[in-house]
């Protein structure tokens, strides 16, 4: 009966040193909330249509360009590999042969996937540089994509834009 006592005073302490504890967070959280809704209402927000810029960017131009000579040339490839295991006679043989050739094209679809992403994020590092230079330029504060903003904020996209057909 003792140790029960003990526990509920124990507990009646721990409690009472979680709700302080509690509430001085909750006191920080407010002040340093006021603090970034005191700074945000003085900063300098632009909005950026990243979809446009990417529509006009020359080096997009290109890689779609390259993504659909790659699909016709693997298109080509498996129209030349169907050719070839319809002249095998035997099943087994066909099948073996199927299964290198899946393995084959599996490599080479790898292979373009990986150099396809490689080439996004030289893109999207190229565009984030020409946001941030005008941005620099502009002594803006934030720069959001304009999707995510509701209302407010200057739309710097034509100034992005100038730069990438520099």
């Amino acid at each position: 009966m003792i140790k029960n006592m003990m526990k509920k005073t124990d507990n009646k302490k721990k409690n009472i040193k979680e709700t302080n504890t509690t509430t001085e967070t909750e006191g920080k959280a407010a002040m340093t909330s006021e603090t970034t809704s005191s700074s945000l209402s003085s900063a300098k927000i632009a909005i950026v249509d990243v979809q446009a810029l990417v529509n006009q960017t020359p080096s997009v131009w290109a890689l779609r360009s390259e993504q659909q000579q790659n699909a016709s040339i693997i298109q080509n490839w498996i129209n030349g590999v169907n050719s070839q295991l319809n002249q095998i006679a035997d099943q087994n043989t066909r099948q073996a042969t199927a299964q290198q050739y899946q393995i084959e094209l599996n490599k080479r679809q790898q292979m373009l996937q990986n150099e396809y992403a490689l080439k996004i994020q030289a893109i999207d590092a190229e565009l984030s540089k020409l946001v941030s230079d005008v941005a620099t330029e502009k002594k803006l504060d934030y720069v959001f994509a304009k999707g995510t903003v509701v209302f407010g904020g200057t739309d710097i996209t034509s100034d992005v834009a100038k730069l990438i057909k520099k």
